[in-house]
């Protein structure tokens, strides 16, 4: 397998990964999130790793800037379920510091 087929096939994994990603955050199924997350961060991995020494063919760059553009349009929406997620648990986890530090200060 050449660098460019290498390269190609980890954008081909990975597009269908963030749409999976997306589904499993819609569903507020967070430990599938994770471990989809975790594929593909290793997707991601060994695509840092391929070296080009020739440039990708015409339709292989199209094909590129497809996957790409689907792999970052599930990533916002994927952002921007989580982030209000986030948001409530960092609030969270403060009360609980909050009240961790009026038991203390209260003995008890």
């Amino acid at each position: 397998m050449t660098p460019q087929h290498e390269l190609m096939e980890c954008y081909e994994k990975i597009a269908p990964l963030t749409g999976r990603m997306l589904e499993s955050a819609r569903a507020g199924d967070w430990d599938g999130l994770v471990q989809l997350g975790l594929q593909f961060r290793s997707w991601v991995e060994r695509l840092k790793g391929i070296e080009l020494a020739e440039p990708l063919e015409p339709l292989q760059l199209v094909r590129k800037h497809s996957l790409l553009s689907r792999i970052l349009a599930d990533d916002a929406k994927i952002r921007d379920i989580l982030t209000p997620e986030l948001a409530q648990l960092s609030s969270l986890l403060g009360n609980m510091h909050r009240q961790q530090h009026l038991n203390h200060a209260y003995g008890q």
